[in-house]
């Protein structure tokens, strides 16, 4: 079937795109697009044009998979003579065009709509150029005809950030001009397309309108403003300061100009490490589902419609956030009333912020906490399609909770622990049927972060994997199936992070200036005031895991401790590295750490080979310093068959540790680097800092036969270097 059809009717050409499922603007539909419009503009049975979307959807945008060709530099079609098109034959040809716009019109798909004469919405539809998510800007004339039909700030605002906004806030802004029911849409957009052509209602020409901008000197201090915040992160984000100088160009000398800067920066960004990060993470997170071996065999999910919570803590309740938010009963389970009551208080406190943020009723929050059942027993758990535990980090309370559950569960419940380091197998050892047992690891706050690691063990059944994978879905969470191991995934990876930030601490940096770097690096936080976050007391008690499992790679700093011992436990306390006001606002604290660090120092005996103590290391060493034995891990994970492919690192360290998306991911961004250095960098440190440097085989083996990381080494055979 042809991806573009035409039917005429009553005098309108109704041209419909087919390219499910969301009609995006591959390569095909654009040619078919050009083929139709051209058609109907030259056939004179044809008085107007409709332009609509098979499938309830108008466009998604444009094809991915062509990006993704352009970012890594292979061959792709050159699509930059479309936006002339839009302009000749869309927007300026003889007869009128109209958008049927239903539930979806984003990125190039908006393109398209804006370049019609008048667009018609359903009352669900959501509009937005969300391009600058992939490095990119928009490509078919948006960063010009969006700031004419909306106004320069709120185009700003929803290219920028990429903003979407519902039908009735787009009537209202003028972004399109009716709100039809979907059974309509068609009808209602060729009822307006007629009335164009006939002259009785006024025709728009989007690319010169001038009512919704701002007079000039109003103009000049919104677009430097924009060009202001766009500089702070132009060295590593230059698509945002692109897209600005595109809208600038062409309210500055006029749309046609602007087009062609759209266009010239459109170039410049695709080529982008930005982009090439970005579009690299958005194929990555939406591949972590496909587990070979597991989702390719025929196995349906079953729908999870009761799902237990064993405690009622910080993680427990929101996980039970999470699967009320997906319309899943949930059972809580504490040990003393009180307990139970301030769990279910966390819960509510969960649903009434989201109240409050417009982001949810206070019907539909009654309606969901309606589906808590509040308990002190485990015989509620009786019928539960699915038991999650969430209690402290304590190996014999773990072991005897799932003896339980396995006693009074039915026989297909799946039994799955929130652990974040315990080795699932220990967990399970005093089970009748061990392999029940799931990791099903949360990310805090639960009900807000998107990545949920499902860790298996080599006997865990396929049937139990499929079934959690679907449970991520109904959550909406981003799944990541890793197998058994100290930390799994993303704690794993990054377990060298803070080890080898107080190394640098112990060398005579300044901490704060670690976060400073690290922030510039791109992370939301740095090492010291992420550890204040946590907690310092639980950030000893997880790295004992690692420092007992990993000996020979770990760096044992007293920093830490030290502030264990004069209860600088970090925000919990009102002070760590930094010191905490009633509303939690970090300051720097040097004098009251100030003592503990050079005590730290004089135990430390760095470097160990005697070499001079480095002076002044900039923010790139610092980074680099901190972040490539997180790359070294990552590699020793991938070497070990933890997670099936290297976009699951990715994507578990985007979305579970905040590591820049821009930059792809901890794997995308080492290759970027280059194995041989990394190698090269971590073989000098380790002589001088010890074991936590020393580069696996795996990375030395990526380094001498010229492999990128995400392929592996194709000889693993040899030798490291050490």
């Amino acid at each position: 079937m042809s991806p573009v059809t035409t039917k005429i009717d009553d005098g309108v050409a109704v041209i419909e795109l087919n390219n499910p499922p969301v009609n995006a603007l591959a390569v095909p539909v654009l040619e078919g697009l050009e083929r139709a419009v051209k058609d109907a503009q030259a056939n004179s049975n044809v008085r107007a044009i409709v332009i609509h979307g098979a499938g309830g959807k108008f466009s998604g945008g444009f094809d991915i998979t062509q990006l993704r060709k352009s970012t890594q530099g292979k061959p792709s079609n050159d699509v930059g003579d479309f936006n002339a098109i839009l302009c000749r034959y869309v927007e300026g040809g003889s007869k009128p065009c109209v958008a049927a716009i239903e539930n979806l019109a984003l990125g190039g798909g908006l393109e398209v709509a804006m370049s019609c004469n008048a667009r018609v919405a359903t009352p669900r539809a959501q509009l937005g150029l969300p391009e600058l998510q992939l490095g990119v800007i928009p490509g078919f004339g948006g960063t010009q005809r969006l700031p004419r039909l909306v106004g320069l700030e709120k185009s700003l605002e929803m290219m920028l950030k990429s903003k979407s906004i519902k039908a009735e806030e787009a009537l209202k802004l003028g972004l399109v001009d009716k709100i039809a029911d979907p059974s309509r849409i068609v009808a209602e957009a060729s009822a307006l397309a007629k009335a164009i052509a006939s002259g009785s209602v006024k025709r728009e020409l989007s690319m010169y309108r001038k009512d919704k901008l701002p007079d000039p000197k109003s103009t000049e201090m919104i677009l430097k403003e924009a060009s202001k915040k766009a500089k702070r992160v132009q060295s590593v984000m230059p698509h945002v300061a692109l897209c600005v100088d595109a809208i600038s160009v062409g309210l500055a000398q006029g749309p046609e100009e602007g087009l062609k800067r759209e266009a010239e920066n459109f170039k410049k960004a695709v080529s982008s490490p930005a982009a090439k990060g970005l579009v690299h993470f958005f194929f990555a997170q939406r591949a972590t589902n496909v587990v070979p071996g597991i989702t390719d065999v025929g196995l349906k999910p079953r729908p999870m419609k009761s799902v237990g919570v064993v405690g009622g803590g910080l993680m427990g309740s929101g996980i039970a956030t999470a699967c009320l938010l997906a319309g899943i009963q949930v059972v809580l389970k504490e040990i003393k009333q009180e307990f139970l009551d301030a769990g279910v208080g966390r819960i509510q406190s969960n649903l009434t912020s989201m109240v409050r943020k417009g982001r949810m009723t206070e019907d539909k929050a009654r309606q969901l906490m309606s589906l808590v059942k509040p308990t002190l027993t485990d015989q509620d758990f009786r019928q539960c399609d699915m038991v999650i535990e969430a209690v402290i980090e304590n190996l014999p309370l773990k072991q005897k909770i799932f003896c339980e559950l396995e006693r009074i569960c039915k026989p297909d419940c799946i039994l799955s622990t929130n652990t974040s380091t315990i080795d699932i197998t220990k967990i399970a050892a005093k089970m009748k049927n061990p392999e029940r047992i799931v990791g099903a690891h949360f990310f805090s706050p639960a009900h807000v972060m998107q990545l949920f690691e499902i860790i298996r063990t080599d006997a865990t059944p396929a049937q139990i994997l499929v079934d959690t994978l679907g449970l991520s879905k109904q959550i909406k969470k981003t799944p990541v199936v890793v197998g058994n191991c100290t930390g799994f995934a993303v704690n794993r990876i990054f377990f060298p992070y803070t080890m080898s930030a107080t190394v640098l601490v112990d060398i005579g940096c300044d901490p704060y200036a670690i976060d400073r770097a690290i922030m510039m690096f791109g992370m939301p936080m740095g090492p010291f005031r992420l550890g204040d976050l946590v907690g310092h007391d639980v950030g000893v008690h997880v790295g004992q895991n690692f420092i007992d499992d990993f000996p020979d790679r770990v760096y044992r700093s007293p920093l830490i401790p030290s502030l264990l011992a004069n209860k600088r436990l970090g925000e919990k306390s009102g002070a760590g590295f930094y010191k905490y006001d009633n509303k939690r606002r970090a300051t720097p604290d040097p004098e009251g750490v100030e003592m503990l660090i050079a005590a730290s120092r004089a135990q430390s005996k760095l470097p160990l080979d005697g070499s001079p103590v480095p002076a002044g290391l900039s923010p790139q060493e610092i980074a680099e310093m901190i972040f490539f034995p997180v790359v070294n891990e990552a590699c020793r994970v991938l070497s070990e068959g933890i997670v099936v492919k290297a976009g699951d690192i990715d994507t578990a360290a985007i979305l579970g540790m905040g590591f820049p998306a821009f930059r792809g991911g901890v794997v995308h961004w080492g290759d970027s680097v280059g194995p041989a250095v990394i190698a090269a960098k971590l073989r000098a440190w380790s002589t001088k800092y010890g074991g936590l440097y020393q580069p696996c085989p795996y990375l030395e083996n990526c380094a001498i036969q010229g492999r990128t990381l995400a392929q592996g080494p194709l000889d693993t055979k040899i030798k490291s270097r050490l």
